[in-house]
């Protein structure tokens, strides 16, 4: 399990005012660039943070999460503000990703290998159809009142077996997390958790090989008994 806090992170700003993307890694190296070789097996996991009116419809050659930690805006058919967990197949077409430039929306890319390249819709059509892709997706979004406290809550399933969760933490509390499940992330929402001394604030990623290996994180106590809150992503079996 490897743990990432925005403060060991630097944010990279690509475009212009009113058309701009600012691009945070967290593990491997964002879109359009190879993870180094050996970082966390692969992975790759940045924050988008896109003030750029509309990010075309494209697909991607892997399976990928997003998680929307601020702002507002739409994905697709869907409103996107905080809380929101959306899950593509590898060539499935998603999108388009529209903000108001004044407002921006900021989103996880989650991936648990790397990928190199955009392919937007479209223009690509035909490499999408040859690569015959199973097509699953969703967009889901988390509510605090549906989730019980300090255990994780499935609020989406995919028939290969890509998942998310939210688990809402009260001050103080251990979470309890569920047997089995595959590799993923945990993305913190709002508020702070701690594992072992160290903080993770909000914005805070963990990677992790199953999801018994999030036994140990802990809500950070907190003088107004306010609760934390994450979405936790898993990915399909490797073998399938």
């Amino acid at each position: 399990m490897r743990t990432v806090t925005p403060a060991e992170t630097t944010p990279v700003v690509v475009g212009h005012d009113g058309r701009r993307y600012t691009m945070t890694d967290y593990l491997g190296r964002h879109a359009g660039e190879r993870a180094d070789a050996g970082d966390d097996h692969g992975r790759q996991a940045y924050l988008v943070r896109q003030e750029a009116p509309e990010l075309r419809a494209h697909f991607h050659e892997v399976d990928q999460f997003q998680v929307v930690l601020d702002g507002e805006g739409t994905l697709g058919r869907d409103r996107a503000v905080r809380g929101v967990v959306h899950y593509t197949d590898a060539f499935t077409s998603y999108g388009p990703i529209r903000t108001d430039p004044a407002i921006g929306l900021a989103y996880f890319t989650l991936r648990r290998r790397a990928d190199v390249g955009i392919h937007y819709m479209p223009d690509e059509r035909e490499r999408r159809r040859l690569a015959a892709s199973s097509g699953q997706h969703f967009t889901v979004a988390l509510r605090t009142d549906d989730l019980p406290a300090a255990r994780l809550h499935e609020v989406a399933r995919t028939g290969r077996g890509a998942a998310a969760y939210g688990v809402r933490l009260p001050a103080g509390r251990p979470l309890r997390p569920a047997a089995g499940g595959g590799e993923g992330y945990l993305v913190v929402l709002d508020g702070a958790l701690v594992r072992d001394g160290v903080e993770l604030p909000t914005g805070s990623l963990v990677s992790f090989d199953g999801l018994g290996d999030l036994s140990g994180l802990a809500s950070v106590p907190a003088p107004d008994d306010g609760a934390a809150l994450a979405a936790v992503v898993t990915f399909p079996p490797r073998h399938d």
